[in-house]
């Protein structure tokens, strides 16, 4: 794709460029893998993009799309693109691409009997095809209004209108994920989670590469945290929550990764951001080969009710840090401590008394408390007496008592 350059703006290593191209251009231009950025979320619901079709037609402006160069060739005038990832306007792009998908479906089928008494049935008969590409019966049914099907492609209805692109060139990954959460500040918020996620990318591929066949990480614009907890699978964590049980073993106590902890590790004033980058390969091996024997031997004694616990965040929060205070406490390095844990998860697991967790959690006045921090800090007393060689108590003495 070439793009005219109409300013350009240094950034310590990296440049951007202010390019205006053909939106007919962007849309030939678009990869088939465009939803693939590790640092960008899934798609989301959108009643006003869902009207782009209407600016479209009428050729009016659409906001910049900024984009990361996988390769260039630049001059003084113009610069080619051999390749690119969407920082900012992936939600655009993806409507934009169903657009052209779906009046391609309406041409390939415009001697079908199109008309506007029969524009329901019509979408009917061919709703596997529009559903294939994520075309609504809204947008079909305003495809019809501007009478696309008496084009003779799809890239017709994009012609005679253009738009402006930010492109970056030589960004580092880490400024990449710093963009992208600049430049979504004034939109809808970005999920913690989501924002939790992209901090730690570097840790996530660590995990994927060391990992077995039997484990599987979930990320939040794959499923979110509350949905993938009511239906996981034994060997599968949600990324984010390991994340947060990663930095409450580093820290030694229960953390709350809200907005203010996000806030801070951006900034860079919390020293577990430290300690969470300095894990090597062997000690995240340890890590997770605890968390699946753990997993392993809770699905094994309590079945899917062992799943499910171990599928929220407040447990695997709790879990470990109690396990990082404990090892803090005796003096013991954590990965010569999970040596010890994993010889005697079993016994752990049997003293949890998981089947009667749900019980004394569900007597707990709402009203008066904060249900995510009290399940947090019941499980941390719970298995710190459990690894510290304090033995277990009751569940009911766990959710009636204070962390101090």
């Amino acid at each position: 794709m070439r793009l005219k350059i109409l300013d350009c703006k240094s950034e310590d290593d990296a440049k951007c460029y202010l390019c205006r191209v053909s939106l007919s251009d962007y849309i030939r231009s678009i990869p088939t893998d465009y939803k693939e950025f590790d640092v960008q979320r899934g798609i989301v619901s959108n009643r006003y993009l869902d009207n782009l079709v209407e600016t479209v037609r009428e050729k009016r402006h659409i906001p910049p799309i900024v984009l990361v160069s996988g390769g260039e060739t630049v001059n003084e005038e113009s610069i080619e693109l051999k390749g690119y990832r969407i920082l900012d306007g992936l939600q655009r792009t993806h409507r934009l691409k169903v657009i052209h998908d779906a009046i391609d479906v309406v041409i390939s089928n415009k001697n079908e009997g199109l008309s506007e008494e029969n524009i329901n049935s019509y979408y009917r008969r061919f709703s596997s095809e529009f559903k294939k590409v994520g075309a609504t019966r809204k947008l079909v049914k305003m495809l019809f209004d501007f009478q696309v099907s008496k084009l003779d492609s799809a890239i017709e209805f994009f012609e005679g209108n253009s738009l402006w692109l930010e492109v970056w060139c030589g960004l580092s990954s880490d400024n990449q994920i710093k963009k992208m959460l600049l430049l979504n500040a004034g939109h809808k918020s970005v999920n913690i989670k989501h924002q939790l996620e992209l901090l730690f990318l570097g840790t996530l591929f660590k995990l994927e590469e060391i990992s077995n066949d039997h484990i599987e990480f979930k990320r939040e614009r794959e499923v979110s945290a509350t949905q993938y907890s009511k239906s996981r699978g034994l060997g599968q964590y949600h990324f984010s929550h390991i994340i947060s049980a990663l930095i409450s073993l580093s820290a030694g106590k229960v953390v709350n990764t809200n907005s203010d902890f996000i806030s801070g590790l951006q900034s860079g004033n919390l020293p577990e951001v430290e300690l969470i980058e300095g894990f090597n390969i062997e000690f995240l091996r340890k890590f997770i080969e605890f968390v699946y024997k753990l997993d392993a031997s809770l699905n094994e004694n309590y079945g899917v009710d062992g799943l499910r616990w171990l599928g929220r965040e407040v447990v695997l929060v709790g879990v470990f840090g109690a396990i990082g205070a404990s090892s803090k406490e005796r003096g013991v390095g954590l990965y010569e401590f999970f040596d010890g844990l994993i010889s005697s998860v079993d016994q752990m697991v049997r003293e949890l008394s998981v089947d009667e967790f749900e019980h004394h959690r569900n007597r707990v006045e709402l009203n008066k408390v904060n249900v995510g921090s009290i399940n947090k800090k019941a499980v941390y007393k719970a298995v710190y007496d459990i690894v510290s060689g304090r033995g277990f108590a009751s569940w009911e003495e766990y959710f009636g008592g204070a962390l101090k």
